[in-house]
């Protein structure tokens, strides 16, 4: 168990590491990363498991590099998977042309329980019933709902 002197020391001596590794650190995350604006947060991150492993190791700086690899490593694969995501759900609404972006922007202003409806019926070619069911609501509500949303797209597209 630690004292409170050890407590100190090691704060001490990690603060001087903090010091002196900081600014290669960042270097270091900004080369792995190619992202100047991420490096300095994964340099933290790296920092912090730094901090967390308890006493340091007799090569901190070494430690500190191998750890900061992995924030990175770990990074690079979190970008990864939100690109796999994003392209899985259809392309971005930047990308659209003109009128699919009115649309889809057109879309975004329905109130939820509308577009919910909308989507469902042409999106997915859901019925009205399978609608009601999916919505945990009446087919009657259904209606309604689909001809409010209808009557707002045709107001604002047309």
């Amino acid at each position: 168990m630690l004292t409170a002197g050890d407590a100190a020391d090691t704060d001490e001596s990690f603060q001087r590491v903090y010091r002196d590794e900081y600014p290669g650190t960042v270097r270091l995350a900004r080369m792995l990363t190619g992202a100047p604006d991420v490096a300095e947060d994964l340099a933290q991150e790296a920092f912090v498991r730094l901090y967390r492993q308890g006493e340091l190791a007799q090569r901190p700086a070494a430690l500190l590099r191998t750890i900061t690899v992995n924030v990175c490593r770990s990074w690079h694969q979190s970008q990864r998977r939100t690109a796999v995501r994003m392209v899985r759900h259809g392309p971005s609404a930047t990308s659209l042309p003109a009128f699919e972006r009115e649309l889809d922007d057109a879309l975004r202003r329905l109130p939820y329980d509308q577009r919910a409806v909308v989507v469902l019926r042409y999106w997915l070619g859901m019925s009205e019933a399978e609608t009601a069911l999916a919505l945990g609501c009446r087919v009657g509500t259904v209606k309604s709902r689909h001809a409010r949303a209808l009557f707002a797209l045709r107001k604002e597209l047309l």
